[in-house]
């Protein structure tokens, strides 16, 4: 479901910024995701209105897709705003996924530390940002198959005293049982 632009064009929108070209398109993916995808100038006078609806949007959505290939513009507001978001959303166990966009936001987000704060995805320039998701998930796979998986040990399944106590069972029931030759 994609919701109405937000941004200078919209008149009924209390967010609508009355400086710099700006605009917010929000989409809904399903299953707790969502979509912003940002056009025109992330600066100063528009950082607190991405901020404002980005709020909005992860109070709903525990993945948000940002698509920056719509910015001609972005300043260290525009990037603050960004990274916070991303902090924002690790702190509250969400993730926020960057579409890659301007070099220039890169660049911005390594000079203030913070681009290990946020998540990168490429996508081709008429993708829509919801294929950012597909991207995430195939990630996540990858990742997690190439993690070692640990050990199952009975000791973390069952916890010492109940380990202790089926010890002491077969003991008293006189089951005898040889634990070193099997």
């Amino acid at each position: 479901m994609t919701h109405p632009q937000v941004g200078p064009d919209s008149r009924s929108n209390p967010l609508a910024a009355a400086g710099p070209a700006f605009g917010c398109t929000l989409g809904d993916g399903g299953r707790g995701t969502a979509w912003i995808r940002l056009t025109g100038t992330l600066e100063r006078a528009t950082a607190p209105q991405f901020a404002q609806v980005l709020g909005q949007v992860t109070r709903r959505a525990r993945i948000v897709v940002v698509d920056i290939r719509g910015l001609t513009r972005v300043d260290n507001s525009g990037v603050g705003a960004i990274a916070d978001a991303s902090r924002s959303a690790r702190s509250d166990g969400r993730r926020l996924v960057l579409v890659r966009g301007l070099r220039q936001v890169e660049r911005l987000l390594a000079l203030v530390g913070a681009l290990d704060a946020v998540e990168i995805v490429d996508l081709p320039p008429d993708a829509p940002p919801i294929l950012a998701l597909l991207q995430i998930a195939r990630k996540d796979r990858a990742d997690s198959a190439q993690r070692p998986r640990e050990p199952r040990r009975i000791a973390t399944l069952l916890g010492a005293k109940q380990i202790t106590r089926g010890v002491d069972a077969l003991i008293a029931r006189g089951t005898q049982h040889n634990f070193i030759d099997g």
